[in-house]
């Protein structure tokens, strides 16, 4: 009985630590940047690219992204602090999109999805 006991409990640990090293998420994505800076881009490839954007300079990136069929994220972080140049970005980012026949939406406060032609984002209402 006790020797059940014993062995219970060790089995239990073990599997705290299996359930532990399961959802360890960080280090397995972390283990997947061994790729980063390998990459060629192809044409016939559609990426999905995060760009930081702190002023209108920005912008031209980010279009040239879309031109490419690539699909941006984009952190405007940095311009919280800015209202106005916020909505300026975002203005201008909206109508090139639109004329490229892409799409914009948000995801959240400090994040854009922006997508390429044959693209669509459903928005929540």
């Amino acid at each position: 009985m006790v020797w059940k006991k014993l062995i219970g409990l060790k089995r239990e640990e073990e599997e705290v630590e299996e359930e532990e090293e399961e959802i360890d998420i960080d280090r397995y994505l972390s283990e997947l940047d061994i790729r980063e800076g390998k990459i060629i881009e192809r044409d016939d490839i559609t990426y999905v690219k995060p760009i930081d954007i702190e002023d209108e300079t920005g912008i031209d990136v980010i279009i040239n992204e879309l031109k490419k069929s690539n699909i941006v994220v984009l952190n405007v972080r940095p311009l919280l602090h800015d209202k106005v140049l916020l909505r300026n970005i975002v203005e201008k980012l909206k109508e090139k999109c639109f004329e490229l026949d892409g799409d914009i939406g948000r995801i959240s406060e400090e994040k854009i999805l922006i997508v390429p032609s044959g693209m669509r984002i459903i928005h929540r209402k």
